[in-house]
């Protein structure tokens, strides 16, 4: 078997006469020891700095300075050479609490000179190595993309403050571009993930091959790859090494049976006059590729000053969505539901406005997309329910039973504490849970996965509703209304009142969904009903319930009261 080779330093004091430990390394039969000795604090740390080492074998006391202190230092400058520290007998603490703080400290190992032998050192230093190097091969596939072999975000951040701090000191410029593929998911849904996969895989090479060995390219997700142009003369030229890098990945890709036509597009700022840091740089990348891909006519843009002014506005926005959320300062609105053969209120959709200090009201797509984007619908999404069921028992506590159907974004779903955090306040304010619906998108419902729906059916199992919402805009089969956990479908607004005149706008789809969903036993409430001549033609379709502004628009709880208790003072 062949010996490792291991390169150590051993760090002693300057009054200290040579340690057995010198000794011992030199009668190691399983392992060749090249040592080095550094004498007092300050030489060893000269050496770490300019020397690559396997191990440091650190004396107890050097100089005065204990162990601790040199493993202080070492976290503060970076220091991830392992260090085995040996007890000399000089120190008065019990050996059992020095030992723990050295590893709490960072001290790989730590061994009483009283048990020194040959036997245990070689020991433990071929562990700690070979701990080490298991931990840093760990640390390498954790910054790479296991699919495309490609480094992730966490590896290509720090390339790319590297890359920074080079531009910044030979006054050099950087490009950043971000780059996903336009249609990737008509593949995958059409092909199968597999084929996506490939794709993926194919893109990754390609993108690989068209870069420079100074440059980087990074896998951040699906299929959004980040790239890094180190040593850009002008902006200008980023551009043309994007418009090249995008000539390289858009040829069609062969795989297995298939052609498949590829399509991309790229955002690109620049190091140092789109921003000082990687963050910064990758935040003005990623608007730019959302405003390219809003432009049909542009396969790449370089972010530019009515970007900044967008982005200055979501930040303010971003700001102020998170003092709304702190402060709770939203109110919910309700859209009454009716029964299309009595026109009795039926229930309720709570929706979430947000009210201004000057009397204004932001309404939901002034700020849901942002709040969605930063995390914030979490507790919004938490403060309404909140409110719904507190709603519900103040209703019932006054003679009436009126459901309130509440919209959840599918990152609720993701929550693990999320059905019990929903059951406790049905539970606390002891309403019916049949009396609260959750609605979510019909393509969200789709999308949650099968733990997400035995999720759902948990909820419904517990008696909350499930409803799909802006049902028919999606792209699922009929075969979903089988499949998934669902009490309601609400046939969307486009098919209502998305097209001119009074009448219903696609009067057959609406049959042919309230004809499936009847044969389902489902609910069926038809949204954005706008005229008279669209409610009374509902009716004869079969459509159970129907909400819209013939009916009411969304309202406080307040003016609700006075529909729903006209002869009560409550207001």
């Amino acid at each position: 078997m062949e010996k490792q080779h291991y390169k150590l330093l051993l760090v002693e004091g300057v009054q200290q006469p040579p340690s057995i430990v010198r000794t011992f390394l030199e009668q190691c039969q399983k392992t060749d020891f090249s040592t080095e000795v550094a004498i007092g604090f300050h030489e060893s740390v000269a050496r770490l700095m300019h020397e690559s080492y396997d191990m440091v074998l650190l004396d107890m006391s050097v100089d005065g300075l204990i162990a601790t202190d040199f493993l202080k230092h070492a976290n503060i400058v970076g220091f991830e050479t392992p260090v085995i520290v040996l007890n000399d007998n000089r120190c008065t603490k019990e050996v059992s609490e020095l030992e723990e703080a050295l590893l709490q400290l960072g001290a790989s190992d730590f061994i009483p000179q009283s048990e020194l032998t040959r036997g245990l050192l070689e020991r433990s230093i071929r562990h700690v190595v070979e701990r080490k190097h298991i931990e840093t091969q760990i640390a390498q596939l954790l910054k790479r993309d296991p699919l495309t072999g490609l480094g992730n975000r966490l590896i290509f951040e720090e390339h790319a403050e590297l890359a920074i701090a080079r531009a910044r000191r030979n006054a050099h410029q950087i490009a950043v571009i971000f780059m996903d593929l336009d249609r990737f998911k008509q593949v995958n849904d059409s092909l199968g993930h597999h084929v996506g996969d490939l794709l993926l895989t194919l893109i990754s090479q390609r993108l690989d091959r068209s870069i420079r060995k100074s440059d980087v390219v990074a896998r951040i997700g699906g299929d959004e790859f980040v790239l890094l142009l180190d040593n850009i003369d002008r902006p200008d030229n980023g551009s043309l090494i994007a418009a090249k890098i995008l000539h390289a990945v858009t040829r069609p890709a062969v795989i297995g049976e298939h052609s498949i036509q590829v399509s991309a597009s790229m955002g690109i700022a620049m190091y140092p006059q789109h921003g000082q840091n990687c963050t910064e740089l990758m935040q003005k990348a990623d608007m730019a590729l959302y405003e390219c891909k809003q432009q049909l006519d542009q396969h790449f843009l370089m972010f530019n000053e009515r970007m900044q002014e967008k982005l200055k506005h979501i930040m303010t926005l971003e700001r102020e969505l998170n003092q709304a959320v702190e402060m709770e300062a939203f109110e919910l609105y309700y859209q009454p539901k009716i029964d299309l053969k009595s026109e009795l209120i039926t229930g309720v959709e709570a929706l979430v406005r947000w009210p201004m200090p000057d009397g204004s009201i932001r309404m939901p797509g002034d700020f849901i997309p942002e709040a969605v984007r930063t995390g914030a619908i979490i507790p919004i999404g938490e403060w309404a329910l909140e409110t719904a069921c507190k709603q519900i028992a103040q209703w019932r506590d006054l003679g009436a039973r009126i459901p309130i159907a509440v919209n959840i974004s599918p990152r609720h779903l993701k929550l693990p504490e999320f059905t019990d955090r929903l059951l406790e306040k049905v539970g606390r304010y002891n309403i019916d849970p049949g009396l609260l619906e959750l609605e979510l998108t019909e393509e969200a419902l789709v999308e949650t996965g099968a733990s997400n729906i035995f999720i759902l059916q948990e909820i419904r199992n517990a008696g909350v509703k499930i409803a799909i919402d802006d049902f028919g805009t999606g792209y699922s089969s009929m075969r979903y209304l089988k499949v998934l956990p669902i009490d309601c479908v609400k046939i969307d607004k486009t098919f209502i009142s998305g097209g001119e005149g009074n009448d219903l706008s696609d009067p057959t789809i609406i049959e042919a969904i309230v004809f499936l969903a009847k044969g389902l036993s489902l609910d069926v409430v038809a949204e954005g009903v706008e005229t008279e001549a669209q409610k009374n033609a509902l009716a004869e379709i079969g459509c159970d319930k129907a909400q819209g502004f013939v009916i009411s628009p969304p309202i406080p709880s307040r003016l609700l009261n006075q529909l729903l208790f006209p002869s009560s003072a409550l207001t």
